[in-house]
């Protein structure tokens, strides 16, 4: 989905839920043109209205299935820009593309490569106190899920949506916990190079 960025503009029929965001600090292929052309946007902020992530330019990739870009801020009074990872598409699910958890936000990942080894969705973990991201290693059946807090640092896979697995010959990893406190961390600076450190990830653990 590579393409020369522009600054992004107000989006039209957007429901900014009262952050009064400066668009123009977010960057995004021209819109209105093919493949962009059908796009839309949304954005979704915490329970205690701390942080907003806004979903921009969400197209349709392939049948039924959905990207964006994102911009994520805080402070709904005063909106300062946190993160926008320069080109990097994430999933989009409609009500359920994003979990919020104390500081921590977490979105799912598309990151495909040529080696079918190394692609995946995986989930990235937002530090969006102390900025940072790791990674939750998962295939493309992460859309069925969502990340609960366990304790501290622990969280477990919670399968949503049974039903559509039951269709995927692949492992269920409902209950599955993982801890925040063993992924490899990186500072926001690094936020262009998502898929890369995701890949580069999965070659170490090979």
């Amino acid at each position: 989905m590579t393409d020369t960025l522009i600054a992004l503009g107000r989006p039209d029929k957007l429901d900014a839920k009262g952050w009064d965001i400066n668009f123009r600090q977010l960057l995004t292929p021209k819109r209105g043109a093919y493949p962009y052309n059908f796009i839309r946007d949304q954005l979704q902020e915490s329970l205690d209205l701390k942080f907003a992530c806004l979903f921009y330019t969400i197209k349709e990739y392939r049948m039924g299935s959905e990207g964006a870009l994102v911009g994520i801020f805080k402070n709904k009074s005063n909106p300062t820009l946190l993160a926008n990872p320069k080109d990097q598409w994430f999933d989009f699910q409609g009500s359920r593309s994003l979990t919020y958890c104390d500081a921590f936000l977490f979105l799912r990942k598309l990151a495909y490569d040529e080696n079918d080894n190394l692609s995946g969705t995986s989930f990235v973990v937002f530090d969006l106190e102390n900025k940072f991201f790791g990674f939750v290693d998962f295939d493309a059946t992460s859309i069925y899920y969502s990340p609960i807090k366990v304790a501290g640092t622990v969280y477990k896979f919670n399968l949503d949506t049974p039903d559509e697995l039951s269709r995927i010959d692949l492992p269920n990893r409902h209950g599955q916990t993982f801890d925040l406190a063993r992924l490899n961390f990186y500072s926001f600076d690094k936020l262009d190079r998502i898929s890369d450190l995701y890949f580069d990830e999965k070659k170490n653990a090979c």
